[in-house]
C-alpha cells in the first residue's frame, strides 16, 4: 500500500454522531478470534493456495458474474421491507427474513470454499425505529499472516427505507440504495473465499444505516474496544446506477435522463493529504495496473474532496472518525438525493427497472465489483509500506529516500502530485535502490510524494 504523502516546498461533512450501541456480541466463536488474531492460521488455508496478484486478478474479472449479482439483488427486493424496524419474524418479509437468507448464502460460500469463511452475527442493542436489537451480517475470511493482524473490510448496508424514515409497512425495494452495495458485498465474498491472502477479510453487511449508520457504528466501536487492527474500509452504497434523476446530491450529474456507465465515485474523509485519500487512490492505482490495460469497457476512478456528498452521509464514517482508514464507493449519476419529493432513493419507486428501464445496471454493477475486488486483493497480500523521507538538494531538486520496511522484489512505485490535485500526476518505477531524485521540479512549487 501507499505510504501518506509527505510534503516539500522547494525554496524561491462532519462525521455523524451516534449512540453507542451496548451488548455488542459476535455470535460466532471462531470469528470473534479470528478478528481478534487468536487463531491458528494452517486450519484455514485452502488445499492449493492462489495467493500472487498476478494469478488472482485475471481469475477474479471473470469471476465476478452480472447474472450472479442479478439473482441476488432479485431475492433482497422480494422481502417488501427492510427498514431496520420491520419484521423479523416472518420467513419471507422484512429484515429478519432478509438477513438469515444473507447469512444463509453466506454458509453456501463458505461451504464451496472449504468452510474457510466464517459466517457470523454482530448482534447489538440500540433503539432503532422502536427496535432495541439489531443484527448486522458478516463473513470472516481468514489471513494467513501470523506477524500481522490486521483486517479489510468491505461493506454495504441492507436497510431500506420509504419516505417516512421508520415506515415499516411501505414497499422498500431498495434496489440500488443499497441493494446494490449488499449483492455486491456477497459476490466478493463468493469469489474472493477461493483464494488465500495474508490479511484477514471480512465481508460486511450492516443495519440501521439510513436512520444514523448505526450498524457500521457497532462495527467500529466493536473492532475500536477489542483493538482490532482495521488496515482499510471499503464502503459499497448507491453502486448500481447509471440514470441521472430528476434531483441528484451534489457532486453528481447534470440533467435528468443523463447516462453514466464508465465512472464510479470515491469519497472520503479529510484533505487530499489523508491518509483516506492516500487509500482512494490505491485502490485507482491498482485497477489502473491490474484490470484497465484489458478491460473491455474501462471505468474511470474519480477520487472526491468531500467525506460524501453534500448533504448526505455513509457507513464509512464511523471507522474514519476513530481513525480507521475508510472510503466510499458511489455511482457517478444517482437517481435522488434522498428527499421524497423527487429522484427514487427513499421511496417505493427505487425498483431494479420499469419496462425496459434498469434503474440498475448490472454489467456497471459488475465492474464496480472488480474494482472494489483489486483494491481489496493487493491490500491484502502487498508487502508492509515503506517509509520515505524528502530532502531538498544544494540544487533545489528534491531526492527520495526509501526507509523502513524494503520492497522483497527490489522496486518501489514514487507517486508524485501538486496541490490542488486529488490524483498523482506521475508515477516513477525506482529499481535496485533506495534513494530518487526526482526530474523536473519547479521552485516555489509543494510536492506530496507517496512510495508503494
Amino acid at each position: 500500500m501507499l505510504k501518506t504523502m509527505l510534503p516539500l516546498v522547494l525554496s524561491g461533512l462532519v462525521g455523524i454522531a451516534a449512540a453507542q450501541p451496548a451488548q455488542i456480541t459476535v455470535t460466532n466463536v471462531a470469528a470473534d478470534s479470528v478478528l481478534k488474531g487468536l487463531y491458528n492460521r494452517s486450519r484455514y488455508q485452502a488445499s492449493t493456495a492462489i495467493d500472487k496478484v498476478s494469478d488472482i486478478a485475471p481469475d477474479m474479472f471473470q469471476q465476478v458474474s452480472a447474472d450472479s449479482l442479478s439473482s441476488y439483488l432479485n431475492k433482497l427486493v422480494t422481502f417488501y421491507n427492510r427498514n431496520s424496524g420491520s419484521d423479523t419474524v416472518s420467513t419471507t418479509t422484512g429484515i429478519g427474513a432478509a438477513r438469515r437468507w444473507v447469512y444463509s448464502k453466506f454458509q453456501e460460500f463458505s461451504a464451496q470454499s472449504g468452510n474457510r469463511l466464517l459466517p457470523s452475527y454482530l448482534q447489538f442493542n440500540q433503539t432503532i425505529c422502536s427496535v432495541a436489537r439489531h443484527r448486522d451480517i458478516f463473513a470472516v475470511l481468514p489471513g494467513r499472516d501470523t506477524s500481522n493482524h490486521s483486517i479489510l473490510i468491505v461493506e454495504g448496508h441492507m436497510d431500506s427505507r420509504c419516505e417516512n424514515n421508520c415506515d415499516i409497512t411501505c414497499k422498500a425495494h431498495g434496489a440500488d440504495d443499497n441493494g446494490s452495495g449488499t449483492v455486491l458485498t456477497m459476490e466478493l465474498a463468493r469469489v474472493l473465499s477461493k483464494y488465500t491472502f495474508n490479511q484477514t477479510l471480512v465481508f460486511l453487511v450492516t443495519m440501521g444505516e439510513e436512520q444514523s449508520l448505526y450498524g457500521a457504528n457497532a462495527f467500529a466501536t466493536y473492532c475500536k474496544n477489542s483493538s482490532i487492527p482495521v488496515k482499510a474500509v471499503q464502503n459499497n452504497d448507491v453502486v448500481g446506477g447509471i440514470i441521472c434523476g430528476p434531483s441528484s446530491s451534489p457532486p453528481s450529474c447534470p440533467t435528468k435522463g443523463a447516462k453514466d456507465s464508465t465512472h464510479i465515485r470515491i469519497f472520503s474523509l479529510d484533505t487530499n493529504f489523508s491518509m483516506h485519500k492516500a487509500y482512494a487512490r490505491f485502490v485507482k492505482g491498482q485497477y489502473e495496473k491490474w484490470l484497465k490495460p484489458t478491460a473491455p469497457i474501462p471505468m474511470e476512478i474519480m477520487i472526491m474532496s468531500p467525506v460524501d456528498r453534500t448533504g448526505r452521509g455513509g457507513d464509512h464514517q464511523p471507522f474514519s472518525d476513530i481513525g480507521m482508514t475508510a472510503v466510499r464507493f458511489t455511482e457517478s449519476y444517482e437517481n435522488g438525493n434522498g428527499g421524497a419529493t423527487s429522484g427514487r432513493q427513499h421511496t417505493t419507486r427505487d425498483v431494479i427497472s420499469e419496462g425496459d428501464t434498469m434503474f440498475v445496471n448490472f454489467e456497471y454493477l459488475r465492474r464496480n465489483t472488480q474494482i472494489n475486488a483489486i483494491g481489496l486483493i493487493g491490500a491484502a497480500l502487498g508487502p508492509q509500506s515503506p517509509d520515505l523521507t524528502l530532502t531538498e538538494t544544494t540544487q533545489h531538486n528534491v531526492q527520495v529516500t526509501v526507509t523502513g520496511s524494503t520492497s522483497p522484489v527490489g522496486t518501489y512505485k514514487i507517486a508524485v502530485r501538486t496541490t490542488g490535485n486529488n490524483d498523482f500526476a506521475v508515477v516513477y518505477t525506482l529499481q535496485g535502490g533506495t534513494t530518487f531524485l526526482l526530474p523536473n521540479t519547479v521552485a516555489n512549487t509543494t510536492y506530496y510524494v507517496a512510495v508503494a
